[in-house]
């Protein structure tokens, strides 16, 4: 294991991150220590990058032909970019107290365990300084929530960093979302793809374990027999077991809810760019670095699992859906900003499907009708590219506040009802002259307002 990380060093030996105000070298010695363990930073920046960086970190594609920015020519020349100062963490069978940490950052629940909370948070910087992580469900520290993948946004979450880490309620798992099974399943390596934070996620236990597993991606077919996670706990409703809709026989997929569908088809399309060898580059491949490959075909999924190797790829799929999830559910808020925690203070290079989500259409082409996918036709230009901008920071809303909202409507509703009863009151004690009068003064304002309602339409 520690002969793996010798040239790893030396590549990485002075490696530049590009944050939103300089470019900052970071060193191979901040990013290692012994036994492939990656240091989590308790200093920690929680700034965006700009639009000018993130440019800049593609810049290598800019002198590229047309041909070499479309398809898998662009695939493949996205490689070398992320693979520099990539910095893998640590995964050995969902132990990995580093994942777990880093999870506190980067899968933090921002709205319900907001930064002003954290001791050493400055407002003037937008950075931590000495951030203490929990270190078990024992150790727990801040013990923050934490947004993790299948659980409903429209619920009052109740996800928590190190409380409970099982499959049942709101447990949560480390998610690959590219299944280690498919393509990586070697454990004699435990840093790189396996300890990948583009694709290692937070996601809710009972839907990682019981009803995803390792099943392909895909539109589940409601007209067929289906399981829903809601049927166990309604908070996870929509993750979907079933038949696919797109190629029907009688293996399953998993269909996520809607507001997980893009982020999950963008980590997905991240797998591949970083590992493939669509470039007979030389590389090794082996778990740490697979040689991967997204499929538009369906097939079941086995429990033992297999490796990668250069003439046979790890796949996953269904390509025509994932691309199809990818517009379906745009990049939003907390997706742009988990990149950005990953690329300033864990991983070290970025997702380009979160900041190009158009280049999943100039590589792979456009879902058509049925399973069909018409070829790419843009080129890759980062200077010109739209980067996605994702909505403001969303506060979904609790049950709390929704209860505060209907106890609100019923408050102006009641101070409604009682002036109207007022009103009628008076009327009641008017002489008959007098109330002729305020009929029609009533009758010709609400006239004149029917007009004026006319014209505007």
């Amino acid at each position: 294991m520690k002969k793996l990380l010798v040239p790893i060093l030396l590549t990485i030996s002075t490696c530049f991150v590009l944050n939103q105000k300089s470019v900052t070298p970071v060193h191979a010695n901040d990013l290692f220590v012994q036994k492939n363990a990656v240091i989590v930073p308790k200093d920690i920046d929680l700034n965006d990058v700009k639009e000018e960086n993130i440019r800049a970190y593609y810049t290598n594609l800019n002198s590229l032909s047309n041909e070499e920015r479309q398809g898998m020519n662009l695939l493949k020349n996205l490689k070398p970019i992320l693979k520099n100062c990539h910095t893998p963490y640590y995964y050995k069978d969902s132990a990995s107290t580093q994942v777990w940490q880093a999870y506190e950052i980067i899968d933090r629940d921002w709205s319900k365990s907001p930064a002003k909370d954290i001791e050493g948070y400055d407002p003037t910087s937008n950075t931590i300084t000495g951030y203490k992580y929990g270190k078990s469900t024992s150790d727990k520290g801040s013990d923050p929530y934490i947004h993790a993948l299948y659980v409903n946004r429209d619920k009052d979450n109740q996800t928590k960093a190190w409380s409970d880490h099982s499959q049942l309620n709101y447990g949560i798992n480390q998610e690959h979302i590219w299944p280690k099974s498919a393509g990586f399943e070697d454990k004699t390596s435990d840093v790189g793809a396996r300890g990948d934070l583009h694709h290692l996620w937070a996601g809710n236990g009972y839907v990682n374990g019981i009803i995803h597993n390792n099943w392909y991606f895909g539109n589940v077919d409601k007209n067929q027999t289906f399981t829903d996670a809601g049927s166990k706990y309604d908070y996870l409703s929509g993750n979907l077991k079933g038949v696919s809709k797109t190629f029907g026989g009688t293996v399953d997929v998993f269909e996520p809810q809607n507001s997980d569908k893009g982020d999950i088809a963008r980590a997905i399309f991240y797998m591949m760019a970083r590992y493939n060898y669509l470039a007979s580059d030389g590389d090794t491949i082996d778990s740490t670095n697979p040689n991967l490959e997204i499929v538009n075909n369906i097939t079941s999924f086995s429990d033992t699992g297999y490796q990668s190797s250069q003439s046979e790829t790890g796949k996953m799929g269904i390509l025509h859906d994932l691309l199809e999830w990818n517009k379906l559910d745009p990049v939003d808020y907390f997706e742009i900003h988990r990149n950005n925690l990953v690329y300033n203070n864990y991983g070290h290079n970025r997702n380009p499907f979160i900041d190009f989500p158009q280049w999943a259409d100039y590589i792979w082409g456009t879902a058509g009708s049925g399973s069909s996918i018409t070829a790419p036709t843009s080129y890759a230009n980062p200077n010109t590219d739209k980067i996605a901008e994702g909505n403001e920071n969303p506060v979904y809303p609790s049950e709390d506040s929704k209860k505060l909202d209907i106890k609100m409507i019923a408050i102006i509703g009641g101070v409604a009802l009682a002036v109207l009863i007022v009103l009628i009151i008076i009327f009641s004690k008017l002489s008959k002259k007098n109330k002729r009068k305020v009929l029609k003064t009533t009758t010709k304002y609400v006239k004149k307002a029917t007009k004026s309602s006319k014209k505007k339409r």
